[in-house]
């Protein structure tokens, strides 16, 4: 099941889908008759999404007949579409909107925008919270709600707090930095505070998948010589960034290690990342599984759930398996482990602290011996011996 190429342009709201690996609990009464009606805006990458899941469990133990909708962007939301606890997902292209104010669109834009602030005051929210407060802070006002909340990126720190102290004119209650603590998932529930909500002891974050990913990954399963029960190890080579990127070479050598132990070795990665990880792949000793651009996020999860072992570095996969209670081995070096690090799960977080680091850029501004220093000090031994030790004790 390759993941469908999806372009949404005006925003549009969707139906979540039923997940089979969640006890499912949404609002038992139509829309129009919930208790409290929330839109929570999160247009991040998948991990983000991922993190911010956390403040619904709590939702939705406060306000058991709330309606919940979520937005978030069109090539993230296979991280929320089978969250048991959203009703309504709204679509959402940011590239729309930079592509009318890149070519001087103004009154389409404009046009848009007010048929969309139409769509968002006719269905009367109570609450907006915004877990990315400093992106499209317009949609605070627009919404209608009657009590706003904003998160705002603590990457202010690296630029100043001109932009953050800007927008939280738009919210009721807003969190910014430097009073932010230094997690992200401790950020995001926050905004349980303006709502008198207690911050839940449990952080772990939710994803769910269906009963079509469930079947999708057992046919991948199938024609790639995986039997049931088969312990394998999923590998996940690259980011979105070169700077979370370990070595093509050692996770080879990782590779090789594992499978010469009995573990049937998967590479997986995004579809934009294939060709790259079928060249790697091309490397190994014994022939790997390439799961990269085969199987949609959430079929990659039902995956993933299935796996002995996940290691990546920080990317959506890793909170994928922390989220499944998969055990990992998590890599960091440009960004920190305190900042986007598990908080839950199964396994083992390495970093090495380097005196240019953690910079949390996608640039290395090193050269020479120090060129991705904070990736470099992390050997094949140290991450082979992690991973076997996290296998036994699994």
């Amino acid at each position: 099941m390759k993941p469908p190429k999806t372009r949404v342009d005006p925003p549009r709201f969707v139906t979540p889908l039923t997940p089979v690996n969640l006890p499912v609990r949404r609002c038992p009464v139509p829309r129009e008759q919930a208790s409290h009606r929330f839109l929570v805006v999160l247009p991040g990458a998948l991990g983000d999404i991922m993190m911010g899941s956390v403040i619904l469990p709590a939702l939705r133990d406060r306000y058991p007949d709330a309606h919940i909708t979520w937005l978030t962007h069109y090539t993230a939301q296979e991280a929320i579409e089978a969250n048991p606890y959203v009703d309504e997902i709204l679509i959402w292209d940011g590239m729309y909107w930079k592509r009318k104010v890149r070519t001087l669109a103004w009154f389409p834009w404009f046009k848009a925008m007010l048929v969309f602030r139409g769509e968002l005051r006719g269905r009367n929210f109570d609450t907006f919270i915004s877990l990315q407060a400093d992106e499209w802070p317009s949609l605070a006002l627009g919404s209608g709600a009657n009590v706003k909340i904003g998160v705002f990126d603590t990457f202010r720190r690296f630029f100043g707090d001109r932009k953050t102290s800007g927008y939280t004119r738009f919210y009721d209650h807003s969190f910014a930095f430097p009073d932010l603590p230094e997690h992200r998932i401790d950020q995001y529930l926050l905004s349980l505070d303006a709502l008198g909500i207690p911050k839940p002891a449990d952080k772990r974050i939710t994803l769910g998948y269906t009963q079509e990913d469930r079947a999708a990954a057992d046919r991948f399963k199938a024609a790639n010589g995986l039997d049931p029960g088969e312990p394998f190890v999923i590998l996940v080579p690259m980011t979105s960034w070169y700077t979370k990127c370990w070595s093509g070479d050692r996770f080879v050598a990782l590779g090789n290690t594992l499978a010469r132990r009995g573990y049937r070795v998967v590479l997986s990665g995004s579809p934009k990342e294939a060709e790259a990880v079928r060249t790697l792949a091309a490397r190994f000793e014994i022939p790997p599984v390439v799961v990269a651009g085969e199987l949609c996020f959430r079929a990659s999860a039902a995956l993933i759930d299935d796996a002995s072992l996940v290691v990546s570095g920080d990317t959506g996969p890793m909170h994928a398996a922390v989220a499944l209670e998969t055990p990992y081995v998590a890599l960091f070096g440009a960004t920190s482990p305190a900042w986007y690090g598990p908080l839950a799960g199964r396994g083992m977080v390495l970093q090495h602290p380097v005196p240019c680091g953690p910079c949390d850029r996608k640039q290395c501004a090193n050269t020479g011996d120090k060129f991705l220093l904070c990736m470099n000090l992390l050997t094949v031994e140290e991450v082979t011996n992690a991973a076997l030790r996290v296998l036994e004790c699994a």
